[in-house]
């Protein structure tokens, strides 16, 4: 089982800029992620050229933020001639509090949250504070030479770098020798899709927290929340308490969804002997409910 893509949206930045260059708005996104600021051990890789071509058998997909191309001459922060300091994410130690689960939110809660793009992600949840061009793509990957070998979604941007964190494996490509982006692949020894690593329902929150980073860290109007935990005998239940605009035709209504998505840590052999052992089963979001706004002239 492989995380899925929780939606698509519209972009926040100038809509598809990267899509006339790269692949996709939307995508599939898997990821881990442990309980330390920043990136967590990241270790660098050396780079390639791979004689300009990019590596076969990319993976098509594409997950990430899409924030400003550089303009003339490769400036600007994703620029290849630029310093890249490898991944930034990791728990958010700043920002706004967890409200929890949806059921502890009001209406006054959504409102003044989705519209906060800077705040769109409380404290302890997964967070990138740097602009990148990152597409997150499935299967997981064992290694990151693995991920390399598997090529850019545009197959045609030639390698330059690597990094490995404890959560997932870059492979950093330039673009028309211009625009630095990722490729990322969750580690299958952190979560394979339904196996977590050292598994915890805090730990479970955190990883849901990255998959939804990767699908709608880049739209308007999306924001996590909160979560909650609730356990039983043999499963906990994982809430993520999110909101999505609401868009039609002509762009958007006067709408916010809340959007309540459980993932559940099961005990996967109840009575047997030995340590327990766990698996995940990743779930869907569903609308609690959908909110009205006073102001539509900004989403």
């Amino acid at each position: 089982m492989h995380a899925e893509a929780y939606g698509t949206g519209v972009v926040k930045v100038s809509a598809c800029l990267a899509l006339v260059l790269f692949t996709g708005c939307a995508g599939s996104a898997m990821s881990t992620a442990t309980e330390h600021e920043g990136a967590g051990g990241v270790s660098h890789g050396a780079g390639s050229s791979n004689d300009g071509r990019g590596i076969a058998g990319g993976h098509a997909g594409a997950g990430g933020k899409v924030p400003d191309a550089p303009s003339g001459g490769g400036e600007g922060p994703l620029a290849c001639a630029g310093p890249d300091s490898g991944p930034s994410g990791g728990p958010r130690v700043d920002g706004p509090m967890d409200l929890g689960g949806c059921a502890a939110i009001s209406d006054a809660d959504v409102l003044a949250r989705y519209q906060d793009f800077s705040g769109r992600v409380p404290q302890g949840m997964y967070y990138e504070p740097t602009e990148s061009l990152t597409f997150w793509t499935e299967p997981c990957s064992s290694s990151a030479e693995e991920t390399a070998a598997r090529g850019t979604t545009d197959s045609a941007s030639p390698l330059v770098d690597s990094y490995t964190s404890e959560w997932f494996y870059d492979a950093i490509y330039c673009f028309n020798g211009s625009v630095r982006r990722v490729e990322r692949n969750l580690r299958c020894d952190y979560f394979d899709g339904s196996t977590l690593a050292s598994a915890a329902p805090e730990r479970l929150a955190f990883l849901a927290s990255m998959l939804w980073w990767s699908s709608h860290s880049n739209l308007d109007g999306a924001a996590l929340l909160g979560h909650s935990i609730s356990g039983g005998d043999t499963v906990d239940v994982i809430e993520l308490c999110s909101t999505s605009a609401v868009y039609g035709p002509s762009g958007p209504s006067d709408e916010v969804r809340l959007e309540s998505t459980k993932h559940l840590l099961r005990v996967s052999n109840p009575g047997e002997p030995g340590e327990p052992q766990f698996t995940v089963e990743l779930g869907k979001p569903e609308i609690i409910r959908t909110i009205k706004r006073a102001d539509t002239s900004n989403p």
